[in-house]
């Protein structure tokens, strides 16, 4: 059996493996993503997508996914080091709407969706994929796109994998080393439909290489697929939910430096392990956004305002004087951590002396997970509070005949 033929038959099999409990997770991370997607229409970033993306499920896809991700507030898989929100989410809405399918149909593709990105993650060794410059949200956010959608058109598994092949024909996606722009944002939007064009094509009679994952893949990314995950439950139970919208190799940076005494800080030191360094910055005047919420610098400005959730400290592109200065080094010995935690050794030196603390996992980890209050919490924030009749519509989302109603009212 090939890859793909491997993870068409997870995707197909994840829905049925989810219980109760799971299924009502997925309903938390659909409110999550979108909460996300109705703020990232605010973002800077979101005028130059709402100009160019018309009415086309292929763009409206697109665009929610981009807007998904623009804040760096969307949950994630920290071992296969994907967000899989970005991609299976919009794609499993959009579609369902389409499709006229019930909210039980969007649970299951959600659930199929991340299995299947999130496998491919962790087979092809999640943020070990940094390192040789390849983003693995951007490699595999069709898959589960394409998963997401084949459950929805009713595929069976062998056009499922036909969908997971077509999406494969075109997986790429380069980390940026400088600035990332709204390009960067473009992959997932890009990735997620086409995905959904893949499965509508499956469903049509298209195929593709089931052996893309076996062959040519292991060649461009330098590492053959690793053995897969064990069946017990499913994959989405082990993502986590964004407490701070910034990039995930700093959220353990923020919990060192909430757990300190930072009065009248001098310098800062962050230390992280050198297989998520590719894409940090300690820059405080970055060119935009994007590079902000890969800022060490903004994120220790963030954990000094004493709110580091506020979406407005990494929508600047340059610090005040206030925010003291602040240096990243490597710390090897949290490599070892990898993939599965992802650590941060912070060195505060203040009039008093130097202080370090190191937090192994981050607040919104599988370990550490974020409650779901604090999950309701933050859509309201994200939404200014005015959806509150939508939210408590998507948390019985197993239960409605409908998304229609749902989908209309996010812009």
């Amino acid at each position: 059996m090939s890859t793909l033929d491997d993870l068409a038959a997870r995707g197909v099999h994840a829905p049925r493996a989810a219980g109760d409990q799971a299924r009502r997770l997925v309903a938390l991370h659909v409110l999550d993503t979108m909460g996300c997607v109705v703020s990232g229409a605010t973002h800077p970033m979101a005028a130059p997508l709402a100009e160019f993306y018309g009415g086309a499920l292929r763009d409206r896809v697109l665009r929610w996914s981009a807007q998904a991700h623009l804040d760096e507030f969307d949950a994630l898989h920290a071992g296969a080091a994907v967000v899989p929100a970005a991609v299976a989410v919009p794609a499993a809405l959009l579609v369902a709407e389409r499709e006229g399918r019930p909210g039980a149909a969007v649970i299951d593709a959600v659930i199929a969706g991340y299995e299947v990105v999130v496998e491919a993650g962790l087979r092809f060794g999640g943020s070990g994929l940094y390192a040789s410059g390849w983003w693995p949200t951007a490699l595999f956010g069709s898959l589960g796109a394409a998963a997401a959608s084949a459950s929805l058109l009713g595929l069976d598994e062998d056009r499922t994998a036909s969908a997971l092949a077509l999406a494969s024909s075109g997986l790429g996606g380069l980390l940026s080393a400088d600035s990332f722009g709204e390009a960067h944002y473009l992959l997932p939007g890009r990735a997620a439909a086409d995905g959904v064009e893949a499965a509508y094509l499956a469903r049509a009679g298209a195929t593709g290489s089931r052996t893309l994952l076996d062959r040519p893949a292991p060649l461009a990314l330098g590492r053959p697929p690793g053995p897969p995950s064990p069946m017990t439950g499913v994959h989405l139970e082990d993502c986590g939910f964004k407490p701070y919208p910034c990039a995930r190799p700093l959220h353990a940076a923020i919990d060192a430096m909430l757990a300190m005494d930072t009065e009248d800080a001098l310098h800062v030191e962050v230390a992280l392990p050198s297989g998520l360094l590719s894409f940090v910055n300690a820059d405080r005047e970055v060119p935009g956004p994007a590079e902000a919420s890969a800022g060490a610098a903004f994120a220790v400005a963030a954990a000094l305002s004493g709110h580091p959730q506020d979406i407005a400290t990494f929508r600047r592109a340059r610090l005040d004087d206030a925010t003291p200065p602040v240096t990243l080094a490597k710390d090897e010995t949290l490599d070892a951590l990898l993939p599965g935690h992802w650590a941060a050794r912070v060195t505060v030196e203040t009039p008093s002396g130097r202080t370090s603390q190191r937090v192994t996992d981050a607040l919104g980890s599988p370990a550490r997970p974020l409650p779901e209050d604090a999950v309701l919490a933050k859509f309201d924030t994200l939404t200014d509070g005015d959806l509150t009749d939508w939210r408590t519509r998507c948390l019985s989302l197993d239960d409605l005949d409908s998304v229609t109603d749902l989908v209309a009212e996010i812009t």
